[in-house]
Formats: C-alpha cells, sequence, structure tokens
C-alpha cells in the first residue's frame, strides 16, 4: 500500500512519520506517490465515493480550492494536492521535472494512492495545461474534466499564430520567465516581499476576493527556503515547447491524438491578462467534441475566486448531466 502521511488539520511539516493508512475525509498532510514526490494535500468527503482532483496554478497551492472541496463534499471524494516544486510538497530541481506530461502522471498517482482509478480532474492555470495533458494522456482514467483560464494545448499554441492579441500577451511574460528577466526571475520576485505576484500577477479583485488565510499560505509558500517554489514555478514556463509550434488537426498520426472526448467544462475570462478569448474560439478541429464554455465578459485570469460561486454552479449542473461511473 502507499504510503500515506497523516497529520492534524494545520501541520504543514513533511518531518513527520509515515503511516500505511487510507486518507481521511478533512484532513490536511502528504501523500508520497510513485511518481517520486511527496506531495502535500487536503481532503473533504467520504473515500470511496466519486474523486473530484483539484489542481492549482501558478503562484498558487492546494488551498485555492478549498471553498469548492466543502462544496462538492457531500456527492464526491473532494482532494486537492500542492504540486511538486510548490512548498510544502517536494521541489525538483530540473527544468524537465515540470512538464506537462510528467504533472499529469503525478495526478494519476494521486489517484491510484487514494484507491482511485477513474476521477474526475479540475484545474486552473497550470493545473488547467495539467488536467488537459491527463485527459488526454490517461483516457480511460479521466471521466470529466473542468478547465478554469486554460485554452486546450493545440489551440493556445494556434492561438500565438493566428491571434495578435493572443501572441501580445504571450510574450510579454512567458519569454521572460524562460530567460530569468526581471520580474520574472527568482531574485527579482522576492524583491520587496514578493511584490510581482502581489502587484502584478494578481488583479485587485481577486486580491479583494482572497481570503486572509489563503493569502498567508500563498506568501508562505511564496518565501520559504529563500524561494525555491518560485524557481519551480519559472520551470514551467522553461520545460513549455517552445517557439510554440502548432497542427493542423488533433489526430496527426493514427497513434498520436490530442483530442480530449470526455465531457469538459471550461471556464474563461475575457479581461484575462495572460491568454486572450480568441483563443477558446478558434475552430478546434473536434479536439474537444464534448466541451462547454462559460464566459465570464469582465473576468481576469482568477476566476476561480473571482467567480467561485457561479463557477460552482455551473459544475454542480455539469456533473448532474454527466455522472460519473
Amino acid at each position: 500500500m502507499k504510503k500515506i502521511t497523516q497529520m492534524i488539520v494545520g501541520l504543514v511539516s513533511a518531518s513527520c512519520l509515515a503511516l500505511s493508512m487510507a486518507v481521511q475525509a478533512g484532513e490536511e498532510g502528504f501523500i508520497d506517490i510513485e511518481t517520486g514526490q511527496v506531495l502535500h494535500y487536503l481532503a473533504e468527503g467520504e473515500p470511496g465515493k466519486p474523486l473530484l482532483l483539484f489542481l492549482h496554478g501558478a503562484p498558487e497551492r492546494a488551498e485555492v480550492w478549498q471553498d469548492y472541496l466543502k462544496a462538492f463534499s457531500q456527492d464526491y471524494y473532494t482532494v486537492a494536492y500542492t504540486s511538486r516544486g510548490y512548498y510544502p510538497s517536494t521541489i525538483p530541481t530540473e527544468v524537465a521535472d515540470y512538464s506537462v506530461t510528467t504533472l499529469a502522471a503525478d495526478a494519476v498517482a494521486v489517484a491510484k494512492a487514494l484507491g482511485y482509478e477513474k476521477f474526475t480532474v479540475v484545474g486552473h492555470d497550470w493545473g488547467g495545461a495539467t488536467a488537459w495533458r491527463t485527459a488526454i494522456n490517461y483516457p480511460n482514467n479521466v471521466e470529466r474534466a473542468v478547465i478554469f483560464a486554460n485554452p486546450h494545448p493545440l489551440m493556445y499554441a494556434r492561438a500565438y499564430h493566428e491571434s495578435d492579441k493572443q501572441r501580445a500577451l504571450i510574450d510579454a511574460y512567458v519569454p521572460l520567465a524562460r530567460d530569468d528577466i526581471a520580474p520574472w526571475s527568482r531574485e527579482a520576485t522576492l524583491a520587496n516581499n514578493v511584490a510581482h505576484f502581489k502587484r502584478d500577477v494578481y488583479t485587485e479583485e481577486a486580491k479583494n476576493r482572497m481570503d486572509w488565510s489563503l493569502g498567508l499560505a500563498l506568501e508562505e509558500m511564496w518565501l520559504a527556503n529563500n524561494g525555491a517554489s518560485i524557481d519551480a514555478i519559472y520551470n514551467h514556463y522553461k520545460a513549455l515547447d517552445w517557439p510554440l509550434t502548432t497542427l493542423n488537426t488533433c489526430n496527426p498520426a493514427p497513434s498520436f491524438s490530442l483530442t480530449v472526448s470526455q465531457p469538459v467544462l471550461v471556464f474563461y475570462g475575457e479581461q484575462d491578462r495572460f491568454n486572450s478569448g480568441e483563443a477558446y474560439r478558434l475552430p478546434n478541429n473536434d479536439c474537444t467534441p464534448n466541451a462547454k464554455y462559460v464566459k465570464y465578459k469582465k473576468g481576469d485570469h482568477w476566476i476561480h475566486q473571482t467567480r467561485k460561486y457561479n463557477a460552482i454552479k455551473h459544475m454542480k449542473t455539469f456533473f448532474s448531466k454527466n455522472p460519473a461511473h
């Protein structure tokens, strides 16, 4: 049996002894998974019910999903884990450790450690990119997907080449993060008490909607180990296929497909500073034949926070129409 470290709510130190027992709902702890990572998690609901697995993006951690965990805990076993590279989870140092293919393998490994072969994946930002890749690479494991603020990978690449607005948004930060150019570098991000994340990355609306306890948890993560997690955050961009290449079809070869045939619910904001709404409206060559899109005209990149309760309502309807098996 996989070793799952149990801890009482509020403890976030990985130095406690590992115990061989199932994760208990309503607790916080660490999961030792077969890909070699020890990942911090939060859980609500009853183990054995269908699994909803939540994946956060940059520069966040599992706590961003707490309200979602509670909202769905009556009918599901809801689990959010802090991705590799984000304190207090383990922090690999190699760029290759942050490819979406590697991160997707982590998601399946977490589900397996929890005793699940099939699950629904929910992701935002890089967690959304990971959710897409998990659905693509593991179609027999992912039953449904919910994506916030991240277009299908082929649409992301196509929009970079076909939309001037998307290209301008991407070029404003991805090349800088790849080359450690301030403020998209560890040292510059740490400066002035992480002012870059607080001032430039989050919108005012997102900061105003953020619970104070989440803000403290995020700041703890950013500052821990002299900003080791900041390097990990930027390694996502360094592991990205660059310059972005695109394909004309989701099925370029018999053995290779980018199609997500599972039911998918996609949320996006027209005021997103990191992805243009145009990326979601390109003809998608049947990449997502069973996708439903929810657009927030005034929504920003942080719609999982700023449109939280409306999103939960849409998710409940989506799940009722597309039940887990």
